[in-house]
């Protein structure tokens, strides 16, 4: 019992550091409503539908090379603040920037990662105002057939946060016992004495 209780706090306790050590310090985060602007002669199927195709193209549009010059064009970040790879531009962003979708409700939650305060909030309010006013650059429609609107944030807050924590740290826990069980049971197996386990063997499965 005592290996089991070890390996969960060594677990956990390894859990804890990396999550410590590999977030981000902070992070903001705005939720968005996706609204279709003409809606006359549409049944109420139709727009659910609608919203949810406009909500799904553009969480997928966030992670895009367009959008990242979009971004950028805003004039609200530095454009080196990303390596000149676009492959590698892409990757930091996806690492940057996190994007959650409700498609039944047409919502989409945006969360930019930073060790900066400041840097988190400026591209934060670029990628709203690129959602907001350029959204017809990656969509079908003309300009003012979807409307982009603003439920809540920029939110700034610290990270990893408690709720993250214990998730990591609980799960470190159960994830050392059952390790530790494993490795408990595999060491009694291997000093079995072979003439219990033929006794114990079905017939039909013994030499």
């Amino acid at each position: 019992m005592g290996i089991l209780f070890l390996g969960g706090v060594l677990c956990a306790a390894l859990a804890f550091a990396s999550i410590m050590l590999l977030s981000a310090r902070f992070q903001s985060g705005m939720d968005f409503l996706v609204v279709q602007s003409n809606t006359q002669g549409q049944d109420f199927y139709s727009l659910f539908k609608s919203s949810e195709y406009l909500s799904k193209v553009l969480s997928e549009a966030i992670y895009s090379e367009r959008f990242i010059d979009a971004v950028v064009e805003t004039g609200k970040i530095n454009g080196q603040f990303l390596p000149a790879n676009k492959k590698e531009r892409i990757d930091e962003w996806r690492k940057m920037v996190e994007v959650q979708k409700n498609l039944e409700l047409g919502v989409l939650s945006v969360t930019v990662k930073s060790d900066n305060d400041r840097d988190a909030s400026r591209v934060m309010n670029a990628i709203s105002e690129v959602l907001i006013e350029k959204n017809s650059l990656f969509r079908s429609g003309d300009e003012k057939s979807v409307e982009i609107r603003v439920l809540s944030g920029p939110i700034i807050e610290a990270t990893p946060t408690m709720k993250k924590i214990l998730l990591a740290v609980g799960g470190g826990f159960l994830s050392g016992i059952l390790l530790a069980g494993v490795l408990v049971l595999l060491r009694h197996m291997r000093h079995l004495d072979p003439r219990f386990v033929l006794e114990n063997m079905p017939l039909d499965l013994r030499p």
